[in-house]
This record gives structure tokens, sequence and C-alpha cells, in this order.
């Protein structure tokens, strides 16, 4: 595959990816909407939790569905436009590396694993993912600094690159502390933070669809540039 269609294949697989789980997150909020209406309507409705032994029915489940959509869905599915653009980026940086094996040149790796490697290609493979996961296991600020010191596309922009590290603060709030914010969601969140200390995250609706476009778009801008710049 020609680096062009490589960056471009990274992007559409991202982009479908991002499409996908948003799908997800409409169709299982109208799915609850169905619910209600139909409770609404006289319809009997219920559910057995075999795992708790809990069992919900009629108007409790209408109740509960608009929370589950508010809150665990809409954090469930803003995480995963996280994880899909995680990978995006790290397959990115492995397949710019092992394309342009140059920018390795200062790399070092082992006589015992170039001994255990077949061949040139395997060789320049292996630290182009191994220099790709040390990039990843760096923050986000270092993901894009990282990325225009490698391959100078001129993109995201800064006012961009803050609003990911914004978002991917409140993942992590998320993902690390419960949902509630600490000092390091204030510190990397910068003016940009949308909650005070204490404060429990939230994912509104207009919020969440800001997040999940930004992340299109960074995907498209990078995979673009990148591709009209391997051309």
């Amino acid at each position: 595959m020609r680096k062009p269609d490589n960056m471009l294949a990274l992007r559409d697989r991202a982009l479908r990816d991002l499409a996908d789980a948003h799908d997800y997150y409409i169709d299982t909020r109208a799915a609850w909407r169905i619910v209600r209406s139909t409770i609404q309507a006289g319809g009997v409705v219920k559910v057995k939790n075999a795992a708790t032994d809990r069992e919900t029915t009629g108007i409790n489940l209408a109740a509960k569905s608009r929370g589950y959509v508010a809150r665990e869905l809409a954090e469930a599915t803003f995480q995963q436009f996280h994880s899909i653009f995680e990978n995006f980026i790290l397959q990115f940086f492995r397949s710019w590396l092992a394309s342009n094996p140059q920018s390795l040149a200062k790399k070092e790796i082992s006589v015992e694993t170039l001994l255990e490697l077949s061949d040139l290609e395997s060789a320049i493979l292996h630290v182009s993912e191994k220099e790709a996961d040390r990039v990843l296991r760096l923050g986000p600020a270092d993901w894009f600094a990282s990325l225009e010191k490698l391959v100078k596309l001129g993109c995201p922009t800064l006012a961009e690159v803050n609003q990911f590290i914004e978002a991917r603060a409140s993942r992590d709030v998320l993902v690390h502390n419960g949902g509630v914010v600490g000092k390091v969601y204030t510190a990397k969140a910068g003016l940009l933070a949308r909650f005070g200390l204490g404060k429990r995250i939230q994912i509104g609706e207009t919020y969440h669809r800001a997040t999940w476009e930004l992340l299109r778009k960074v995907v498209a801008d990078i995979s673009n540039a990148a591709a009209a710049k391997a051309a």
C-alpha cells in the first residue's frame, strides 16, 4: 500500500468507528424513548436482572432510562470516542515512522532484539512500534507536539489542541477519579476547565456532540495533510 493510501485508510477506519459509536448513542437514546412511550401508552414492560436479582417494571424503568441516557450512555460513548482517537494516533505514528525510517536513525535497538528479527523491515517495524508506544504514553499536548516535529503538518490548531486537552482531561476524570474533579483535571484543562474541584464531570449532549465533531475534524485534517505530504 502506498503511503498516501495508508494515511487515508487510517482516516477512513477512524471516521467509520466514530460514526458507529455516535450511531450507537443516538440509536440507544431512541430505543429508550420508545420504551418510555410504550410504558406511557399502558404497555407492560418488565426487566429482571439475574445477576443482581433486581426487577424493574413500568414507570420505574421509564424514570431510570433518563438517567441511563444522560449519564451512563453519554459517558460510555464519550470514552469510546477517545479510545478510537487514541488508537488512530497510535496507528498513525506507527505507520508514518515505518514508512519514513530515516526519522528513526538515532533510535537504538539491542543486538539481541536485532538477532531475533528476520530482516531490516522487521527491525524498522519493531522500532516504529516502540517509538509510537513511547509517544502515546506522553500527555496529549506531547502527542501533537511530537506529531508536528515529526511530520510538520500544521494541524491541528492551538485552539483545537487545547479543546482536546480539556476533553481528554474530562475523560481521565471519568476513568480514573470516579467522575469527580480533582486538581489534576483543573491543571490539565486550565482556562477551559468546565467544573471546579469536587464537582462531578457532566457530559451534556452539546458537549458530547462537540467533542465528537472535534475528533472527527482532527482525524481528517491530520490524515489528509499527511497523505498530501507523502504523495
